[in-house]
């Protein structure tokens, strides 16, 4: 676990507990993708997107909602290479979580998934990739304004705008330039707020605990499925045993069904796989 003090805006408690302040967030979004960000409606650090039961979840690094765009800021330090895959069910999760029951879908906003990243995804140098969804035929938009946009840090001496590329740097190798001081200023700001380090030690450690939790429930349920896998497995190869010694000793299809339970469609449908 990381000191404190060695915390920099790329590790994810300090990245998620620093954009809850409303005005570096903005200041954050605008540097980094060059807009003017005029208001914020709802800003939440670590928001839990929970659709079904039977979905699976996802814990957004940054959530925020403007007039008319939806904004999620993920800090991404390890390549895990299902990036793309993981931006596509984001904005599936954003869609259906912003869009209460019953109303048009026009209501749909704008909506930035966005990851910031200390490595190159596509491999192809560029400090920015950004991805629309466009008609195969013709090459133009088709409009739903679902954007994709990875930031390769690494890169940040090709960033031709001035404020990204001094973002970028500032991420990449910690360097305060001039255009990055605003950011940097208010990181050791939020730093000194706890000089002990303290909810971060209770961030770290309340993950642990849930780590322990769901390691020992994951266990626990893979023995139960694998036990229950196992006793079906072994009843139906044991039923499978009995059908097939009893095709060879000729009995009917009739008297295997009612000695098997099952039924004289699946009986057949088994004569056929035995070729018997």
């Amino acid at each position: 676990m990381k000191e404190w003090k060695e915390l920099t805006l790329t590790d994810d408690y300090l990245f998620s507990q620093i954009m809850k302040d409303e005005e570096f967030c903005k200041l954050f979004l605008e540097m980094l993708m060059g807009i003017k960000i005029t208001k914020v409606i709802y800003l939440e650090a670590q928001k839990e997107v929970n659709l079904f039961p039977q979905t699976k979840g996802i814990r957004m690094d940054v959530y925020l909602e403007g007039d008319n765009e939806i904004y999620n800021i993920e800090m991404q330090t390890t390549h895990k290479h299902n990036l793309v895959k993981r931006m596509r069910y984001y904005h599936s999760a954003i869609d259906v979580d912003s869009l209460l029951r019953g109303n048009p879908y026009d209501q749909l906003k704008k909506s930035y998934v966005i990851f910031i990243c200390n490595f190159d995804l596509c491999g192809d140098g560029f400090p920015v990739y950004e991805s629309q969804t466009v008609w195969k035929q013709n090459g133009q938009e088709i409009g739903d304004e679902q954007i994709k946009v990875v930031y390769n840090t690494s890169a940040f001496e090709k960033a031709q705008d001035p404020r990204l590329r001094a973002l970028l740097q500032y991420l990449s190798t910690a360097t305060v330039t001039d255009e990055a001081r605003p950011i940097a200023d208010k990181v050791a700001a939020f730093k000194r707020l706890f000089p002990d380090g303290r909810p971060h030690m209770k961030y770290e450690l309340d993950l642990y605990d849930k780590w322990r939790e769901g390691r020992a429930e994951g266990i626990k349920e893979g023995i139960e499925i694998g036990e229950e896998r196992g006793i079906a497995k072994g009843r139906e190869d044991g039923i499978l045993t009995v059908v097939y010694t009893a095709f060879e000793q000729g009995l009917s299809t009739e008297v295997i069904a009612s000695l098997t339970h099952m039924s004289i469609e699946e009986i057949e449908k088994l004569r056929d796989t035995f070729s018997v």
